[in-house]
């Protein structure tokens, strides 16, 4: 069975034990001759989003851009900005949403949808997507997998997968550099580490923020821990207690003891690991593809020069040579249909339209005048005012087209950090477990940090890996295992 399916069958049916019921609420009939409105009636959609309020600068800007641009595809769309319920918008939105405190036409959620998508207060977005003119051109592989899985929230961005970056002049001073790009071996990023400690170029040749989380997206598929289960000796089990793991923690304890991997980056946290990079005390750090990237070349550049720009690095290669699998399950955030709405074609069309060419400007570069200004050959310049405006709606950079844009958007190791995300893109296998076992789960996390924190940091032998096993089933591992076995098989 494919990963797509597996994943299907974990998330939509067994794995939570009910069936989806969006879509089964009858709605009113539409009093409209037009679903998109006329010009003399619009039709209003609603709109709630987090930190997008109808008062901020910008936005009304954009939503009479956004309304004129659909108008000349002949849909008559008023769109209205709401206010958020005051409070944590993760938790007060969901609740206030299933209330009716708030019912929003579109609607974006960071979080809490699943139980109402459980309750079928959510469409299904399959159909639009299908017809769609623009999103379904811009999606890119983790979204179409996502939304086969779980159709209910729709988010165009890059999944945030962390890519190594290191300093680029010293990069280009490194005999091993080379060896390092062509065949990209555990070994051969042992022999690069070394060689910035020799030479004397950085204290902690490697840094990360208190775990090792982000060192996984380099390291992990070279080892064999390709995705978050695996089956072993005929049974579905986490790869954390693996042999797989076993040999990649066996690695980070040798780049700890030789001084390669920051001793200190248990107690390091992300302001104080990229002061380290930016200082000089480290090389290589690992930041989300895009915009940290992005964050990490700019201050980089900022602080010491052109010279140094970065230099985004592979993921090691192994048993295989991916970045660490997404997680394809479900989208984490992003918007979803009301299945109350009395305009969802119109809601969709406002979508839709910010994935077209003229909605990606809008979208990315801002307003007209405010924020870029277009040439009269076409190009666009970016104002001193660019760098205050983001995304409302999809913050990828996918149907922009940049060549036309006077400046950058975005440094070219950041789009290239896109690039290689997508080029060494690989799906998770994983399960939304039932509450029943999330405690054994979160106990099973925290011995797994115990024995990995330990075996690193040369507390424990890797020997000990093996009573760490025994532990993890004891404590959870073998019943999961056999709740798997209902789902995955």
């Amino acid at each position: 069975m494919n990963k797509k399916v597996c994943t299907a069958l974990m998330v939509l049916t067994v794995a939570m034990g009910f069936t989806f019921a969006s879509g089964s609420k009858e709605s009113e009939t539409v009093d409209v001759t037009n679903v998109y409105g006329t010009k003399e009636n619009p039709v209003t959609v609603t709109y709630l989003c987090k930190d997008v309020n109808p008062d901020d600068a910008g936005n009304a800007e954009m939503v009479q851009a956004i309304e004129e641009g659909l108008a000349k595809e002949g849909k008559y769309i008023n769109l209205e900005i709401l206010n958020a319920p005051s409070g944590s918008y993760k938790t007060v939105v969901p609740i206030a949403f299933r209330t009716g405190q708030i019912s929003p036409d579109l609607i974006y959620f960071q979080g809490g949808d699943l139980p109402i998508a459980q309750e079928g207060l959510l469409e299904d977005l399959t159909p639009y997507i299908e017809s769609s003119k623009n999103i379904k051109n811009i999606m890119d592989n983790h979204n179409t997998d996502r939304m086969e899985n779980y159709p209910y929230i729709l988010w165009l961005a890059p999944p945030r997968v962390s890519v190594p970056v290191v300093r680029g002049d010293w990069f280009n001073e490194l005999s091993s550099s080379k060896a390092l790009m062509d065949n990209p071996t555990p070994d051969n990023y042992y022999n690069f580490l070394k060689e910035i400690k020799d030479k004397g170029l950085a204290k902690w040749p490697l840094t990360t923020d208190g775990t090792i989380l982000k060192l996984d997206s380099v390291f992990n598929s070279a080892f064999g821990v390709t995705t978050t289960l695996t089956k072993e000796n005929g049974k579905w089990v986490y790869t954390k207690a693996t042999d797989a793991e076993k040999a990649k923690l066996a690695f980070y304890a040798k780049l700890y003891k030789d001084g390669l991997l920051d001793n200190n980056y248990i107690t390091k946290q992300w302001d104080t690991k990229e002061k380290a990079f930016y200082e000089g005390e480290s090389a290589m750090i690992c930041g989300t593809a895009g915009a940290v990237v992005n964050i990490y070349n700019n201050k980089m550049v900022q602080t010491n020069g052109e010279e140094t720009q970065v230099v985004v690095l592979p993921p090691a290669k192994g048993v295989a040579q991916t970045y660490i699998s997404v997680d394809v399950t479900k989208e984490s955030r992003g918007f979803a249909l009301n299945v109350d709405s009395q305009v969802k074609d119109a809601a969709f069309a406002v979508l839709d339209y910010m994935a077209s060419d003229e909605g990606r400007i809008i979208d990315k570069l801002g307003i007209e005048g405010m924020h870029h200004v277009t040439n009269t050959d076409g190009t666009i310049d970016l104002t001193d005012n660019f760098t205050q405006w983001w995304a409302r709606f999809w913050d990828t950079l996918n149907g922009l087209d940049t060549s036309m844009i006077n400046g950058s958007v975005m440094s070219d190791p950041a789009i290239e950090s896109l690039e290689m995300m997508n080029e060494y893109y690989a799906s998770d296998i994983n399960v939304i477990l039932p509450d029943d076992l999330l405690p054994l789960k979160d106990s099973m996390d925290k011995l797994y940090t115990e024995y990995s924190t330990s075996i690193i940091r040369g507390e424990m032998s890797i020997d000990s890996f093996d009573e760490f096993v025994t532990k993890w089933n004891a404590a959870g591992g073998d019943k999961i295992s056999e709740y798997l076995a209902t789902v995955l098989n």
